[in-house]
């Protein structure tokens, strides 16, 4: 599969990340999900956050499991008038 370090923008449906979690120093635990969710668990296993990718601060915790958040691209669209053509 292509590189999961990257994170390119909202997650497409088709767009799957390896699941990972690691334990914090307060006894919680930080989980990616394979949809690209990242869940904050307490001690005992409950949900205290979740964050999805279209989450505005989804990259300041993905970044804790080394994804980096890009704008997606955009194609360019035909030739741009009076431009010379590429070499």
């Amino acid at each position: 599969m292509a590189d999961e370090l990257t994170a390119r923008g909202p997650a497409s449906p088709r767009r799957r990340f390896k699941r990972r979690e690691f334990e914090l120093a307060d006894g919680g635990r930080l989980v990616l999900d394979v949809d690209g969710a990242i869940r904050r668990l307490d001690e005992h296993g409950d949900t205290i956050r979740t964050w999805t990718p279209d989450d505005p601060d989804w990259p300041n915790e993905a970044i804790r499991f080394g994804l980096r958040f890009q704008a997606p691209t955009v194609a360019p669209h035909g030739r741009v008038p009076g431009a010379k053509p590429p070499r």
